[in-house]
C-alpha cells in the first residue's frame, strides 16, 4: 500500500532534516524545506501533501496560525501542530484552526515514536471520517419537476468535472431558444468550458462547502473557477475575465478573493 506524502513546516533546518530522517524511515514521502508560509502553499499547489506537519514560529510574517486556518477552510488537508509553545494562550488559539493534533517539542531530542503513531492515527482517522474528494457533479438537464417526466431512457443528470466548469451563479440565464430566463427558486446553474450549462438543486453557499480550492465567491451571484484553465486574468483589480466574460468583485469578498490568488499564482 502507497504510503502518505508529508509536508514538513519548519523553520528549524536541522530539525527539518531529523523529522525527515524518521518519516522517510517509516517509508513515508516527505516535501522539501518549507520554513515559510508562501513556501510550504507552493508545495502544496505543486503537489497536496497528504499530511502536515506544521510549526508556529516561522520565517516571515505569516506563523503557522495562519497557515493551519488555510489548511482547514481553503484545502482541507490534516495537520499536526509540533511546536515549541507550550503556554495555553498558543494552545487555545490553535484549537481556532481546528487541528488534528498538538504536539510539543521536547528537548534535546524530538519523540520520534511519539510523531509517527500521532502521523498513523490522524491518517487512519481521515480515511473514515473526512469526505471522500469529488471529481465532479451530476448537474440536471432541467428542473427536478420538469425531468421527472423523462422516460426510463432519457439522460437527466450529467457528470461534470470540476475543472471543465467556469462558474455557478444564480443569475438569469439564457434558454434554448436564446430568451432570458429567471432561474427558480432555491436553484442555481453552472457553464461548463463547452458553454453547456446544467442546473443543481443546491445554494451558492452549500456548493461552495463542497467546491476545490481555485473556486472563489466573486459576489452575491457567482462563484468562479481562476484555476489557470479558465482565468483569462485580472482588470483593474476589481474585475476578472474568465473565458471571455468580465465579472465583478465587490469589497466583501475582494480580501479572501486576494488571498486566494495570492496562494495559487506567484
Amino acid at each position: 500500500m502507497k504510503k502518505a506524502h508529508i509536508l514538513i513546516v519548519e523553520d528549524e533546518a536541522l530539525l527539518y532534516k531529523r523529522m525527515q530522517k524518521v518519516l522517510e524511515k517509516e517509508h513515508y514521502t516527505v516535501d522539501e524545506y518549507s520554513p515559510s508560509v508562501a513556501d510550504a502553499i507552493a508545495c502544496i499547489n505543486k503537489k497536496r501533501p497528504d499530511l502536515v506537519l506544521l510549526d508556529i514560529d516561522l520565517q516571515g510574517e505569516q506563523t503557522g496560525l495562519d497557515l493551519g486556518k488555510m489548511l482547514h477552510k481553503t484545502y482541507n488537508i490534516p495537520f499536526i501542530y509540533v511546536t515549541d509553545f507550550n503556554d495555553d494562550q498558543t494552545f487555545y488559539e490553535s484549537l481556532n484552526t481546528h487541528h488534528d493534533h498538538f504536539m510539543v517539542k521536547t528537548k534535546p531530542r524530538l519523540d520520534s515514536k511519539e510523531l509517527v503513531r500521532s502521523i498513523q492515527t490522524v491518517l487512519h482517522r481521515n480515511t473514515f471520517v473526512k469526505t471522500v474528494a469529488k471529481e465532479g457533479v451530476l448537474g440536471l438537464v432541467g428542473y427536478l419537476d420538469d425531468v421527472k417526466k423523462y422516460g426510463n431512457g432519457g439522460v437527466t443528470k450529467v457528470p461534470v468535472k470540476y475543472e471543465d466548469i467556469a462558474y455557478f451563479t444564480v443569475r438569469p440565464f439564457v434558454n434554448e431558444d436564446e430568451k432570458k430566463e429567471e432561474l427558480r427558486a432555491n436553484y442555481l446553474w453552472f457553464l461548463t468550458k463547452s458553454k453547456e450549462y446544467y442546473f443543481l438543486k443546491k445554494s451558492l453557499k452549500e456548493i461552495l462547502e463542497k467546491l476545490p480550492y481555485y473556486f472563489i465567491r466573486i459576489n452575491e451571484s457567482y462563484i468562479v473557477n481562476i484555476s489557470s484553465n479558465m482565468l483569462d486574468g485580472r482588470i483593474n483589480g476589481s474585475r476578472i475575465s474568465i473565458m471571455n466574460q468580465e465579472f465583478i468583485i465587490k469589497d466583501t469578498y475582494k480580501k479572501e478573493f486576494t488571498k486566494r490568488i495570492n496562494s495559487l499564482y506567484q
